[in-house]
């Protein structure tokens, strides 16, 4: 069962990749306004939970509805590993090769947000100025990622992820039953 848990925790990894890479790029280019609105960043992250339960759930259907934690947290660890490998290899990618000026469009986009949400909070002048530069100069790593940014992105995508694994096997895992039904005749 392990190589055949591995074979659907790697493709389902993939599967998420190009899930998550998809949305990135409409809306990178169809609505990249959105990248400066908060609202948007927490239904990111709610949508990729999302995808990722959803995959365990499939993953443990796949080898047969039953896993013990041990089994469940390799399966739904190598599925993240790959899914943060591959979109951290493209983003690296994509921002520094192919949009290699995203950090100014995405800046832009980040300060108006910002500026319109920090002034409702009462906040104006050197402070509002302060708070936008420091949120801004922070997504020079995602969008402007140099080799060290790559690597650091990464490492803390694959704890991020270890972490959740260590969740998802806890309330995944399921052993199957000690007895088998008994089976009435009729």
């Amino acid at each position: 069962m392990n190589k055949e848990l591995n074979k659907f925790a790697l493709s389902n990894g993939i599967i998420i990749a190009i899930i998550t890479i998809a949305i990135q790029l409409v809306t990178y280019y169809a609505v990249p306004n959105l990248l400066g609105a908060t609202w948007y960043g927490l239904m990111i992250t709610l949508v990729s939970l999302g995808i990722y339960i959803f995959f365990a759930i499939d993953l443990r259907k796949k080898i047969g509805g039953y896993w013990s934690f041990k089994e469940a947290l390799s399966g739904v660890f190598i599925m993240s590993l790959v899914a943060n490998l591959a979109s951290s290899v493209f983003n690296f990618v994509f921002y520094r090769f192919i949009e290699p000026n995203a950090y100014d469009k995405v800046k832009g986009y980040v300060a108006d947000g910002m500026t319109g949400t920090f002034e409702k909070m009462g906040m104006s002048g050197d402070a509002l100025d302060d708070a936008i530069e420091k949120a801004t100069e922070s997504l020079k790593s995602q969008y402007m990622p140099s080799i060290g940014d790559f690597f650091r992105n990464l490492v803390i995508a694959i704890l991020v992820g270890f972490v959740l694994s260590l969740i998802f096997a806890a309330v995944l895992k399921k052993n199957p039953p000690m007895f088998s039904p008994v089976e009435e005749e009729n």
